[in-house]
């Protein structure tokens, strides 16, 4: 069966990206306004991770579903966004359904809980919403504009004569493709079907063409997730910061470094802003603050070297860990100095009425301390696929 449209513009196709990533949770700012650093750290080390993605068999799935979805005919031009969408629903709770009676550990299915429920609405991430940006990052899902696309693949193939139509056909072979067409999705050769039976472990075909893919894809290469994807036997650490740089190439090691010490260092930045937030009344954050203070002074790290190691496209947020750097080293940590209205003001240019300091809305709750943990730059998702890649494959 050969699926295929013509070639859409290539900047069209990146600015649609953009939007995706841009309303998807990776740029979400947090307090301070930290939240695009943190995101180019991570989509340098680990591209097409997010932390609403649970099992990395949805990367074998999401394709078969797409296919599904081309064999429906479209009758509706005016409607075809939310006609492929209804189908790619109706599809996504039958495969939720039978990874759900089909997996041992049930945890982490995305509308699980929809379940024979009789009702017309869904997750609002569906895993459509939280799949596809990652599908096109290891290029299985080659563009956005994924409705029209198997809109135009129905039309295709429900439109060619019969013997295209052909179930034997190898989807994954491009050969013998006119110019300007090419297969919008490459899908996996598996041997189980997702509206019949599915679970949430991995076949060797799911793994092989999952694996195939991280490993050639362009926004891959040189990434921390490439290289343990490609080294099974790198030992994947309980937390980020505990990676084992020196099993690394110098240059992973250096990224994993520079990342793992601004966490350090925007720990010890929010550290302080609880501290300012308690109107200074916790005084475990003023000795913890001092302690932390104490360490980065002599850690050795240069936040430019640091910064420099990523592209974000504002500037605000780099210029506010300098600022805070200058008066860290400059020995102004009294109580209301600079650094504090530093702080201060970085929350109200960010947050603006939804600040939490100096708003009598909010209350400081010492144990609900705001972003008091390092950060994880999306590990803790990195290491489950890590887990379910070496698992020994089952046969669904």
């Amino acid at each position: 069966m050969k699926l295929g449209y013509i070639h859409s513009n290539k900047e069209e196709q990146a600015r649609v990206l953009q939007v995706l990533k841009m309303t998807s949770e990776s740029v979400a700012l947090d307090e301070l306004g930290i939240g695009r650093i943190r995101d180019a750290f991570a989509d340098k080390m680990f591209p097409g991770i997010s932390t609403l993605q649970k099992h990395m068999k949805y990367f074998s799935l999401m394709p078969q579903l797409y296919r599904k979805a081309t064999e429906k005919r479209y009758n509706r031009p005016n409607e075809v966004k939310n006609e492929v969408k209804a189908e790619i629903i109706r599809l996504e709770k039958i495969m939720t359904k039978n990874l759900y009676e089909g997996s041992t550990d049930k945890r982490g299915i995305t509308g699980s809980d929809m379940i024979n429920k009789n009702s017309n609405n869904y997750v609002k991430y569906d895993p459509a919403y939280i799949y596809n940006s990652g599908l096109q990052t290891f290029e299985i899902l080659r563009s956005p504009q994924l409705y029209e696309l198997i809109s135009s693949a129905s039309k295709t193939l429900h439109n060619a004569p019969k013997a295209i139509k052909s179930e034997d056909e190898d989807t994954n072979n491009d050969t013998g493709e006119k110019p300007n067409i090419f297969q919008f999705c490459s899908f996996p050769n598996v041997d189980y079907d997702f509206t019949q039976r599915c679970s949430l472990d991995l076949t060797a075909e799911d793994k092989a063409f999952i694996v195939d893919h991280i490993l050639n894809a362009k926004e891959c290469k040189n990434s921390l997730l490439r290289y343990i994807v490609d080294n099974p036997d790198f030992p994947i650490a309980e937390t980020f910061e505990q990676i084992p740089a020196a099993l690394l190439p110098a240059d992973l090691a250096e990224t994993q470094d520079l990342a793992r010490r601004f966490a350090d260092f925007m720990y010890m930045i929010h550290i302080r802003y609880n501290y300012i937030f308690s109107q200074y009344q916790d005084e475990e954050l003023r000795t913890l603050f001092e302690e932390k203070l104490a360490e980065f002074r002599n850690s050795g790290t240069d936040i430019d070297k640091v910064l420099n190691a990523i592209t974000i496209s504002e500037n605000s947020s780099k210029r506010f860990c300098k600022n805070i750097t200058e008066q860290l080293f400059a020995n102004d940590t009294q109580v209301g100095g600079t650094l504090d209205q530093l702080i201060i003001k970085r929350e109200k240019d960010v947050k603006k009425s939804r600040r939490k300091i100096e708003n009598p809305a909010y209350t400081y709750n010492p144990k609900k301390r705001i972003h008091f943990y390092k950060l994880s730059y999306r590990w803790e998702t990195v290491k489950v696929f890590a887990d379910e890649l070496r698992k020994d494959t089952n046969n669904d």
